[in-house]
């Protein structure tokens, strides 16, 4: 891939942050030229790593990695127009059900599913108007952006 989206790597639950490290590791292990990737001794390899073995390992990293803040407060890069998409970005989100559903067992970790549209409308609403526009999906990255024209920067500043 050109792009890997990951999680914050700040945030309040160890699974998050975990795998932004996970995932900035691997993107950083993918581009190894000498990473040896067979089996070690007395492994087996499943029928679909020896058909991929056909093509190449050639080592890549992706140009860009971005992280999606989640519900760390934090000020974005850059925010994504989301405006077309929030329904079924918010339809994807109440997929998991283990999460976001009455449940007895989670009442005390996650909000009520009543209250749930609400807070995540909020968010997307709030970083759209930084934006300019209905819904906005933030973002950041580690490094500096480089700019051309600023003429050619979207948002106007007044």
């Amino acid at each position: 891939p050109q792009v890997v989206i990951l999680p914050y790597w700040k945030g309040r639950h160890p699974d998050h942050y975990t795998a932004s490290t996970l995932g900035y590791e691997a993107c950083f292990l993918a581009g190894l030229k000498k990473l040896d990737l067979s089996p070690a001794a007395g492994e087996q390899q499943s029928s679909k790593v020896s058909q991929a073995d056909d093509v190449s390992h050639a080592p890549h990293r992706p140009f860009k990695i971005i992280y999606a803040s989640l519900y760390y407060d934090i000020r974005p890069s850059f925010v994504v127009d989301i405006s077309e998409q929030f329904e079924e970005r918010f339809s994807s989100l109440m997929a998991y059900t283990t999460q976001f559903s009455d449940q007895e067992s989670g009442k005390d970790l996650f909000p009520a599913q009543a209250e749930i549209r609400t807070r995540v409308e909020a968010m997307a609403r709030f970083y759209g108007m930084l934006a300019g526009v209905t819904y906005g999906e933030p973002f950041v990255q580690k490094e500096v952006g480089l700019v051309e024209d600023l003429l050619t920067l979207p948002v106007k500043s007044i």
